[in-house]
């Protein structure tokens, strides 16, 4: 099933340096958790959407997406997937239920989130305008576009199996679809076709009087990792390891607080050099330890911020005057460190940490402009 996540780079208005990626759908406290503790304004105002990873909801709202606010994408993405997840519950694929929506979306000529958010909630209405297409079992789709699978859908019906397979090499089903859908009035998607309807969400913005019925509609949704959990970076440190706690260099580093953490293994000596390798393989260690831990959460870059004091890079970093150190994962740490601590081993062994948090290889998308 396709992955409905919706990743984007909020900055604030007023000082760039104060961003990060979010995930969508969030919990509404976890929207607001973030906007507090990452970018650092309130939900109304004094930030932008500057940027977005590719996915389902670009597609349908297009290169507008970076205009709307993170509440009303966050809305949308919570109501898109708890339809999602009704649907399958009903038997429904997954896929050609976005696809539905997607295509309800065009043929409605629907560009704003509380349009999209609004469809979801009327996707048992979409439903009825929906007719999945009926092609031949030889039918081999590839890259084919909407008009041209309408296209062989029409012929196909008209023409049964054996004449389809005979004829249908030397006609331009792509152009017969164009036609065809002109005609009839309907919208061709990837896997089915909306049928002409009377509009059931507004191509617009939707009215302040409805967002209390959408806001209820997509409290259903639920993240898949159910209850939200606050970090304690002793979860992460296996048996024979500790934390080493580190300052950064200057006044303006210390976004969550002024020394920072890090797991390293029990007797760990960094030495002179605290920017040594085995100082940095410890720090990217725990940044992946982090990222596994908040799965599901909401808060990787917060957590991440508050903990390590790290960033996700500018381009601007990558002058050499800038001062900042590279991690993996597409973070840095603003400035050089200052010093750099581990505890004694008996002041952080936890019991029973989870050792399946050592490591994801995946790497996370860095916000390169």
């Amino acid at each position: 099933m396709s992955d409905l996540s919706l990743r984007v780079y909020l900055e604030n208005g007023s000082d760039a340096m104060r961003g990060g990626w979010l995930e969508l759908p969030v919990a509404p406290e976890r929207l607001d958790a973030f906007m507090r503790g990452v970018v650092g304004v309130d939900d109304g105002g004094g930030y932008a959407v500057v940027d977005h990873e590719p996915g389902w909801f670009g597609d349908v709202l297009g290169s507008d997406l970076e205009s709307f606010s993170v509440s009303s994408l966050n809305l949308a993405a919570r109501c898109v997937a708890h339809a999602r997840d009704l649907a399958v519950a009903d038997s429904v694929d997954g896929d050609v239920f976005l696809d539905m929506l997607a295509t309800a979306a065009e043929s409605e000529d629907v560009r704003f989130p509380s349009g999209i958010a609004a469809l979801a909630a009327r996707a048992g209405d979409v439903a009825e305008f929906w007719t999945e297409y009926s092609l031949p079992d030889s039918w081999r789709a590839g890259n084919s576009s909407p008009d041209e699978l309408y296209g062989a859908h029409v012929a196909y019906g008209l023409m049964g199996d054996d004449a389809y397979s005979s004829l249908s090499y030397c006609m331009d089903l792509e152009r017969l679809g164009r036609a065809e859908a002109s005609n009839a009035g309907v919208t061709p998607g990837a896997s089915g076709f909306v049928s002409d309807h009377e509009p059931l969400a507004p191509s617009g913005p939707v009215p302040d009087g409805a967002l209390d019925a959408l806001e209820a509609f997509a409290s259903g949704w639920r993240p898949p990792s159910a209850e939200y959990r606050p970090f304690d970076i002793a979860d992460i440190v296996c048996e024979g390891e500790t934390v080493a706690d580190y300052t950064l260099e200057g006044d303006g580093t210390n976004w969550g607080a002024p020394v920072y953490q890090c797991v390293v293994d029990d007797g760990f000596d960094a030495g002179s050099d605290v920017f040594g390798v085995d100082v940095l393989s410890a720090l990217e260690d725990t940044l992946r330890r982090i990222r596994s831990a908040r799965a599901g959460m909401g808060d990787f870059d917060e957590v991440a911020r508050e903990v390590m004091g790290v960033e996700q890079f500018r381009p601007e970093m990558g002058d050499d005057d800038y001062g900042s150190v590279a991690l993996d994962l597409g973070y840095v740490l603003p400035s050089p460190m200052a010093s750099f601590e581990p505890r004694p081993a008996a002041a952080s062994a936890p019991d029973g940490a989870d050792p399946t948090l050592l490591a994801d290889d995946s790497a996370a998308s860095s916000r390169l402009v």
